[in-house]
């Protein structure tokens, strides 16, 4: 069995646990071993990384020495650590003097960045090390055509080059696999726009007004649910639907691994969707097998 060393982020484990547990069941029923890694730090996205380059890049080279003394690759989760870490490797794997400079400071943990682990999104591993034809097998309870948006996110897709996928201008990956579950992916305006997420800490006000226009958009295009592969996406999807909306007009949000988990005969408590602010329960109804 393949094995994988999973980096958690700081949202995920506050904010979003069901994420975690999701996605560490559906890749143990893909056959990959998931192993959670241990005293790692916050990656610094954004915000050490627009005051400080050196610590930036620091964080991000210790996640990654980390992961390499385990002779293992590295799942991020979240979209900014995907591209916090992936960025990193490129500017230490091509600037000898920023690799010098972050291993002098590893140094004091008997730690070395050496290049030699790969850094993945859940989307690279489904893609590269699962492989869609095997995904495409092992769905035992395909959903009966329900209309599913998807939502990239701009930092699991772009920039362009820096992730394992297509281009970010029409990705198209989640919605295969949307397809291969039985849904149907439905376009809307501003598909690849942002959700509005990271600015949920500048400016409150912004980023609700476009994380409210989206879900308009969505809500336009006849969608039943909202599949996410970013848990900023994720929280500031769900979050943009409170205050304003009525109950019953909620659009459910779900990570790419709790839609795929049922689809794969997992029970939905091991999904973690017991946890979902807005329950799918109307979207997994659908399904012909047990629930539970």
């Amino acid at each position: 069995m393949k094995k994988i060393l999973l980096f958690r982020g700081c949202v995920v484990p506050v904010l979003l646990p069901a994420y975690e547990a999701a996605t560490t069941q559906i890749l143990e029923r893909l056959g990959i071993k998931v192993t959670v890694m241990n005293k790692a730090n916050c990656c610094g996205s954004q915000y050490v990384e627009a005051l400080n380059q050196k610590a930036f890049l620091a964080l991000n080279g210790r996640i990654l020495a980390l992961a390499e003394a385990k002779g293992m690759d590295l799942l991020a989760l979240c979209g900014a650590c995907t591209r916090s870490l992936k960025n990193t490797k490129i500017i230490l794997d091509s600037d000898k003097r920023a690799k010098t400079e972050v291993n002098s400071l590893l140094k004091e943990e008997d730690l070395e960045y050496t290049g030699s682990a790969n850094i993945k999104h859940l989307l690279d591993v489904i893609q590269e090390d699962i492989g869609i034809l095997s995904l495409k097998k092992a769905i035992i309870n395909p959903y009966p055509g329900i209309r599913i948006a998807v939502h990239y996110g701009c930092q699991v897709i772009r920039p362009n080059g820096a992730l394992n996928l297509e281009t970010s201008t029409t990705p198209t990956i989640v919605d295969n696999i949307i397809k291969l579950a039985g849904g149907i992916p439905v376009d809307y305006e501003g598909k690849n726009r942002c959700c509005g997420g990271p600015l949920s800490t500048m400016d409150k006000k912004l980023a609700g007004k476009i994380g409210r226009e989206k879900i308009s958009n969505i809500r336009a295009a006849g969608a039943k649910g909202i599949i996410t592969v970013c848990a900023y996406c994720d929280v500031q999807l769900t979050h943009a639907q409170f205050g304003t909306r009525a109950v019953k007009s909620r659009i459910p949000v779900m990570t790419l691994p709790q839609f795929l988990g049922p689809a794969l005969g997992i029970l939905e408590d091991d999904l973690g969707i017991q946890m979902n602010r807005i329950s799918p329960g109307q979207l997994l109804d659908t399904l012909s097998g047990m629930r539970e």
